[in-house]
């Protein structure tokens, strides 16, 4: 019983280390990370060359780790408000222009007027009446309705019932049929954010898919491997949908989301992906405890460089361990299919809640009720046996 009791004891006390592991934000873990992004940054204002979705996603990562990208600065004078200028007239697919509104936003600019370009329109003049889609795969149309749910325009609520339609069985969206990590916490968020309450049963089964398909890890994936992308998406999931990251629901044998991310990091602050740029600027973000929502109000706390930032001319996209390129994962900025003018909208926008990281913290009480029941446990376990 002595050693029972000691056992119980050394729970008890690696259940602080546990809880600190999944708390968020990660401070430290997001100054790195915005490092490494702004190490990337182009000649043209935008980040190495990356692509317009994934230039976008480094925007409000900055933003999220409380920089102001608007300041960012090449010796040639070009910034990622020019990088955006430049290219917001191309951008005429509602996925995509629906992620230059939420990086116009960002940036402290007009959605409704970047170089002339209305990016809220060309969001909404493709939008399908009669299906009551922005595109013809449940990912797209999430962003699609983030873009316009995020900056206080209004989703159609036919738009809303389409998204929740095509929930599969199992809780999740996916593609061909099949639910995937990526679709799933994105249409958990554009839901959340076009005013689905946390209760709503489309959002309550796709935590419960969450719940059931997190990875013993503590990340997510498509099995058997956990990745960054994947997991930062869900990480903004939760966090939109209130739920805590700490104990006990998403803490496996000592594994939570925070901590897997966190063992994702390499030293010069980028994180493991496919293409490490793409992971850095979707997983900063999550780290911070930002959703695709609030990311773009998160206070600027960060000082302005003080000079023009040197500039990288190509990208180096460094393979991870873990993450195969045939991996089918969602993350690049998404292609869709523009068709009829909007339908005229009648859902209120509304944030999803997001969580500070202190709901991400388990109390002083929540611990010593978690070592009293471990303890409780034990006990019955070892009478058991010795019957």
């Amino acid at each position: 019983m002595k050693n029972l009791l000691l056992l119980a004891f050394a729970a008890a006390l690696a259940l602080p280390s546990i809880v600190a592991s999944a708390a968020i934000p990660q401070t430290a873990a997001v100054n790195n990370g915005a490092t490494f992004i702004l190490a990337n940054f182009g000649a043209d204002g935008g980040f190495s060359g990356a692509s317009p979705g994934a230039n976008m996603d480094a925007i409000y990562a900055l933003r999220a780790a409380g920089f102001d990208p608007s300041k960012d600065v090449t010796a040639a004078g070009k910034s990622p408000v020019t990088y955006l200028k430049a290219n917001a007239a191309s951008l005429t697919k509602p996925a995509d222009a629906a992620k230059a509104v939420l990086a116009a936003q960002a940036l402290g600019l007009d959605p409704t007027s970047v170089a002339g370009t209305n990016l809220v329109a060309a969001v909404s003049a493709g939008f399908d009446t009669v299906k009551g889609t922005y595109a013809a795969d449940d990912f797209s149309q999430s962003i699609a309705m983030l873009g316009l749910a995020c900056t206080g325009n209004t989703v159609p609520v036919t738009a809303v019932a389409e998204l929740k339609s095509t929930q599969l069985a199992d809780g999740g969206w996916g593609f061909q049929g099949t639910s995937d990590p990526d679709t799933t916490a994105i249409a958990t968020q554009a839901l959340l954010a076009a005013g689905l309450p946390n209760t709503d049963a489309s959002v309550t089964k796709a935590i419960t898919w969450f719940k059931t398909n997190q990875l013993s890890d503590g990340g997510w994936g498509f099995p058997p491997d956990s990745n960054t992308n994947s997991t930062a998406y869900v990480v903004q999931a939760l966090i939109a949908a209130g739920q805590s990251l700490a104990i006990p629901q998403y803490v496996k044998a000592g594994a939570s989301p925070t901590s897997y991310l966190l063992s994702q990091q390499n030293a010069d602050g980028s994180f493991n992906g496919f293409d490490t740029l793409v992971a850095t600027v979707q997983v900063v973000p999550a780290l911070a405890g930002r959703t695709f929502c609030n990311a773009a109000a998160t206070p600027i706390t960060q000082p302005a460089p003080t000079g023009p930032l040197p500039t990288k001319a190509t990208p180096t996209p460094t393979p991870s361990a873990t993450a195969s390129p045939a991996t089918p994962v969602p993350t690049a900025s998404p292609t869709t299919t523009a068709t009829t003018p909007a339908a005229s909208p009648t859902t209120a926008p509304q944030p999803p809640a997001t969580g500070s990281g202190a709901e991400s913290s388990s109390p002083p009480l929540a611990i010593i009720l978690a070592a009293l029941a471990l303890l409780a446990a034990s006990a019955t376990a070892a009478t058991l046996a010795r019957r």
